[in-house]
């Protein structure tokens, strides 16, 4: 309780400064255009607008980061229920009723009810977000150097193995993001560690160029001969302000379907490394089979497209809990909104509430207040983002080009950066060909020197013995919760395999 008064009183009067303010509508808009056109994602537009956040305060810098992502997961369900694909990987299934919806002509109601969804699950994910994330904060400030050890042993055992795909190829991420961020000299000796000579990476490889790198040249590169014709619904185009306010009955007889979909994607939020993608997945499925009409699924009726919505945009407030709680990423956007945070010289973790709450609730009050600019914007300005499906590509690309070039030079004014940012392109481009996650590199480079120097500090602390780790009452619970992640991970892996087979 007492935390949600702080928002009150001390987040909502940051979000509502002039400035604070216009950029979160910017935020919100920047991401929604992203999120509604296939193949420019939340990570990617997150990415792209850290740079611009070098001359802000970090208010504002994280509350535009804030709106451009909560934009961004709610932006996928328009080209979901237009075109059939989804605007980011969180609204897949919204496609499965939401097309089918627009085909029978109701595009406006199939919009609509996607919207109400998205909304409600944000705004009850920040809900929970507020009165949980302080709680497990002051818990975590009894960690000691061991303890955040196993901490982030947790977090790389959570990344590879309930991110999904191959356990292998995840460990294999982690290898390499453990490997880039050891470049450099050493924190201690000064020793430099794999810089080949190199007197430019003796100081390691700056987080920006390479996040930029990673997650917007690769998809530009992805994007670069993929154009494709976005054949928008003609009626699409015709919706009515009247048509996006579905029936109050909708959501009356959805109700329970919605508060399920909305813990799942809560739920699944908070685990590192899973996301919105699969929770919508896993909503979508439990919404199916436990409904009394099953085989109207995939037919365009309202279930769907609430199960979907509802969990993807829960799930952002439960992988923002995890962040600020403990400096864990819960998934793509989450790790790079970490780097957004470090790139203000701010560490996500129990410490933040302590030094940093201002900054805390002020971002809390930015992520309430996201879902509902998204919202009113989702109403009035509908069919400028529906316009916004046929804009081509080919002019697009290279203007987002262009400032990911600006972003990683501004950042110390040397080439050296672009060129890391180039290699990194193209190093994240064949590494998804291969198909191998970004997520695990990004992780392990930005936890792995935190888990590095409170290992070498404990090391210290206990002349060099190992067995504290396994002594300590927390970092062995920490340890044995990594067991469970592993098993549940893996579980929960067989499951969505099974769906797959039986076509949900």
């Amino acid at each position: 309780m007492g935390s949600l008064v702080q928002v009150l009183t001390v987040g909502f009067p940051a979000t509502f400064q002039p400035l604070t303010f216009l950029l979160l509508v910017l935020g919100v808009f920047w991401g929604m255009i992203f999120g509604a056109i296939p193949g420019l994602t939340a990570a990617m537009g997150v990415a792209l607008a850290i740079p611009f956040t070098f001359f802000m305060s970090a208010v504002d810098g994280l509350t535009l980061l804030t709106g451009i992502w909560v934009g961004g997961v709610s932006g996928g369900f328009i080209s979901a229920c237009l075109l059939n694909m989804p605007g980011t990987p969180s609204s897949i299934t919204t496609c499965f009723d939401g097309y089918p919806m627009s085909r029978k002509g109701k595009s406006g109601q199939a919009l609509g009810i996607a919207l109400t969804s998205s909304v409600i699950g944000g705004l009850l994910g920040v809900l929970v977000l507020m009165t949980l994330a302080p709680f497990i904060a002051r818990q975590a400030l009894k960690f000691g150097p061991f303890e955040y050890f196993s901490l982030g042993v947790l977090a790389f055992v959570a990344v590879s193995s309930m991110l999904g795909g191959s356990i292998w190829r995840n460990l294999a991420g982690l290898a390499v993001g453990l490997a880039i961020s050891s470049i450099g000299a050493d924190p201690i000796s000064g020793i430099p560690r794999l810089c080949f000579g190199i007197s430019e990476l003796q100081g390691g490889i700056a987080l920006l160029p390479l996040l930029v790198g990673l997650f917007c040249v690769s998809e530009i590169i992805e994007d670069i001969g993929a154009e494709m014709e976005a054949i928008v619904p003609p009626e699409a185009r015709k919706v009515k302000f009247r048509e996006l306010l579905p029936p109050l009955e909708v959501f009356k007889d959805n109700f329970a379907n919605l508060i399920r979909s909305f813990i799942i994607g809560l739920t699944i939020g908070i685990f590192p490394g899973i996301g919105g993608a699969t929770s919508n997945v896993i909503a979508y499925g439990m919404a199916k089979s436990s409904s009394k009409h099953p085989e109207k699924f995939g037919t365009g009726i309202p279930d769907g497209l609430i199960a979907s919505e509802a969990a993807n945009n829960a799930s952002i407030g439960g992988a923002f809990i995890p962040l600020v709680a403990l400096g864990i990423p819960g998934d793509a956007v989450t790790a790079i909104l970490l780097g957004g945070f470090m790139i203000h010289g701010i560490n996500p973790g129990p410490l933040l509430f302590r030094y940093s709450a201002d900054l805390v609730y002020a971002v809390f009050s930015a992520q309430f207040w996201a879902n509902v600019v998204m919202f009113a914007m989702g109403l009035f300005l509908i069919k400028l983002f529906i316009y916004s499906l046929s804009f081509p590509k080919r002019f697009l690309l290279p203007i987002i080009a262009v400032s990911c070039i600006l972003g990683a030079f501004a950042l110390n004014n040397r080439l050296f950066d672009i060129w890391v940012l180039v290699f990194f392109g193209i190093f994240g481009y064949a590494w998804n060909k291969m198909g191998f996650s970004l997520v695990p590199v990004l992780v392990a480079f930005v936890l792995g020197p935190v888990v590095e120097a409170n290992l070498r500090q404990g090391l210290t602390e206990s002349a060099g013995s190992f067995l504290p780790i396994f002594t300590r009452p927390i970092s062995l619970g920490l340890l044995i919760a990594a067991v469970a992640l592993f098993l549940l991970g893996r579980y929960l892996q067989i499951i969505m395999k099974r769906r797959r087979v039986s076509g949900i």
